[in-house]
């Protein structure tokens, strides 16, 4: 990605992410929650969801194909590229754990739990 430079490139991603935001909320089971006074689902979750029905869509498409080996060649979809994959920063995933050994000062602590 390049970088964007001046005012009208620092304000591009900005206008992007709005429209992407205002598109996502004519998505049909955002509206239903929003015209039935419930909260809005998140952008994220929308977006993951829009890559599973087309997922589930393009799968049935397959299956439905006559023949459903040349479909999918065709398609060249792999199903570990389409799922998401994000490394959990809650999980400390990547992250030192630091020294792991015990220390004096938690001896007293551990023997009066």
């Amino acid at each position: 990605m390049s970088k964007h430079q001046g005012e009208n490139g620092s304000t591009r991603g900005v206008i992007l992410s709005l429209l992407c935001d205002h598109l996502l909320l004519q998505h049909p089971e955002q509206l239903a929650r929003l015209k039935n006074k419930q909260p809005g689902l998140p952008a994220g979750c929308l977006t993951e969801r829009l890559k599973v029905e087309a997922l589930i869509e393009t799968i049935n498409d397959v299956v439905s194909a006559n023949d459903p080996y040349a479909s999918f060649d065709a398609l060249k979809i792999g199903l570990e590229d389409c799922l998401p994959s994000r490394d959990s920063k809650k999980h400390m995933v990547g992250r030192s754990l630091g020294r792991q050994t015990v220390t004096n000062s938690l001896i007293p602590r551990a023997q009066a739990a």
